[in-house]
This record gives C-alpha cells, sequence and structure tokens, in this order.
C-alpha cells in the first residue's frame, strides 16, 4: 500500500472522530505538536523504525514523551499507527489530517516563495490580500530560494501565480527568439 493511501486512510479516520467529538482545532494543535516533535527528534523515529524493539516498548516510550502534552484521543492514534505497525507513516498520516481539518474550517494554505528574507509587515500583507481575494483565512509557508532572482512566488492548492524575476526573463528570453531579435 502506498504512503498516501496509508497517510489518508489514518488522517481520515482521526479527522472524523475530531469531527465528531468538534474539536478539530485542538487535535490538528495537538498532533501538529507531534510531527515537530518526531521531525525535531531523529532518535525517537529511528527508535519507531527498529524491528527489534517491540510494539510495546514503542508505545510505552510515547506515552513517556507525549502523555502529559496531548489529550488521550490523539495519544490514542499514535498508539493505533504503532500497533498497525504503520509508524512509519504517522508523519504523512497527520498531514493530511491537518489538511482536512483546515479545508473543513475553512482554512487554505498558501506556500510564498521569496529570493531573500521578507519582514512580518511584508508577509502579513500578502496574507490579508490572500484572505481578501478568496475570502477565507489563509496560512503561509513562507520558502526563500535564490535562483528565482526576485519577486514572489504564490501556490494556493493547485493554482500558481509567478511573479518571479527568474519567470519575467525567461518570457523576456521567449519574446526575443520568437522575433528573432537574438542568437
Amino acid at each position: 500500500m502506498s504512503i498516501e493511501i496509508v497517510a489518508d486512510k489514518y488522517g481520515s479516520a482521526m479527522f472524523e472522530l475530531a469531527q465528531e467529538q468538534n474539536n478539530l482545532e485542538l487535535m490538528e494543535e495537538q498532533l501538529g505538536y507531534v510531527a515537530s516533535v518526531m521531525a525535531e527528534q531523529p532518535e525517537l523515529r529511528s527508535f519507531l523504525e527498529n524491528p527489534i524493539v517491540t510494539e510495546d516498548a514503542k508505545i510505552k516510550l510515547v506515552g513517556r514523551i507525549f502523555e502529559s502534552s496531548i489529550d488521550k484521543v490523539a495519544l490514542h492514534f499514535i498508539y493505533v499507527m504503532i500497533k498497525r505497525g504503520r509508524h512509519r507513516y504517522i508523519a504523512e498520516a497527520i498531514a493530511a489530517f491537518i489538511q482536512k481539518s483546515r479545508e473543513a474550517r475553512g482554512i487554505l494554505e498558501a506556500t510564498v516563495t521569496v529570493a531573500e528574507p521578507i519582514t512580518a509587515d511584508v508577509e502579513s500583507s500578502v496574507q490579508a490580500k490572500l484572505r481578501e481575494v478568496t475570502g477565507k483565512d489563509v496560512i503561509l509557508s513562507v520558502r526563500q530560494d535564490p535562483s528565482i532572482m526576485g519577486g514572489i512566488i504564490i501556490q494556493v492548492g493547485d493554482k500558481r501565480i509567478d511573479g518571479s524575476v527568474a519567470r519575467r526573463l525567461e518570457e523576456l528570453e521567449k519574446s526575443l527568439l520568437r522575433t528573432n531579435s537574438i542568437r
């Protein structure tokens, strides 16, 4: 079974449970915390992926790490994935859950790519403009990519607005080639 299918299956199950209990936002926050800890702790991932370690030992360690930080529903979600041998997909399942939760709450995720770091004011301005255009709350993720040379690229779902200097130079080159201005 592919990673996407497994992640979607577990993420959907968690989403339905959290929606039923009317705590999507809380669950998103708690599972986001779990994902960040797992991303920052390669030792934890290595321990969970070690085939010699029993599922019970994995569950005990995860319990000790997270029991004071997250509620029982979130903790049992992680336990179930470990018991079923799906510990490798925890981060992907959490990402699938978060995506479903945000969609249900009318929140869009947008990725903004810039050549150099931007100020908080510029970030807030972009976020406000996207909120105005879409009519939804927007969570921005800012990436830095010097290869765009300048400008900004905004990706919201499958829509992309490319206002980068690199794209403009590419278009200029194509235009000049079409008119045989350069050889």
